[in-house]
């Protein structure tokens, strides 16, 4: 049987993250921390990608360092590193995560049979789509979004010697979510166009769509 490499990449890709080499190396350092807490920080995990239960991570990981005298942060690169592999896991297609290759990248990572067990079971568990959409939604590339628009017009006059006007301008200012202020001016006889090939565009959409509908109610 070839190798799953061969046709697929693992799913935290060719170099294993910082995140999940810590969380291994914790692990095995902490041989005293049993599995049901273990079980626990997994759980937490999936909470935490759900935005569940924040105040709940803490107190378990503050009871276990007391209970098993581990440092807090040892437990917190656990926890972090479970909550690595997770999103990793379901930030490709959901199509792409394949159950037994996904243990098997486990195992390549020295993650234990029964850790690997707890991560399947979320992943390919009854909150599996919910999960995917979560982690989707958070890593999708988003421009900034319009706060607030304000304009005004800029009307100069010249001197009394000189019986004219200096051609208007309009001052457009955009401010954005990411705090970004932008601002443009344009000429009115510019804006003018500008309104008259919008109008002129959304005219001819109105009639293109109107020829579509009557095609439609042709057949």
């Amino acid at each position: 049987m070839p190798d799953h490499r061969s046709y697929q990449d693992p799913f935290y890709g060719w170099s294993v993250p910082k995140a999940i080499s810590l969380c291994v190396q914790a692990l095995k350092e902490c041989n005293s921390l049993p599995f049901p807490a273990i079980q626990k920080l997994i759980s937490l995990s999936e909470s935490q990608i759900l935005n569940e239960q924040s105040s709940a991570s803490l107190d378990h990981l503050t009871k276990c360092s007391k209970k098993y005298s581990i440092s807090i942060e040892k437990l917190i690169i656990i926890y972090n590193g479970f909550v690595t592999v997770l999103r990793l896991a379901l930030k490709p297609p959901a199509a792409f995560l394949k159950s037994d290759i996904f243990k098997d990248d486990l195992r390549d990572l020295k993650f234990s049979e029964e850790i690997s067990e707890e991560f399947h079971n979320i992943l390919f568990g009854s909150k599996r789509d919910q999960l995917y959409n979560i982690v989707q939604e958070y890593d999708r590339p988003r421009l900034p979004l319009l706060k607030s628009f304000d304009w005004n017009l800029d009307v100069t006059l010249t001197t009394a010697s000189l019986s004219r006007c200096i051609e208007p301008l309009l001052f457009f200012k955009f401010r954005t979510n990411d705090n970004r202020i932008l601002t443009f001016e344009v000429p009115i006889k510019r804006f003018n166009e500008l309104r008259y090939n919008t109008a002129l565009i959304l005219k001819e959409m109105e009639e293109i769509d109107g020829k579509q509908t009557l095609k439609l109610l042709e057949t």
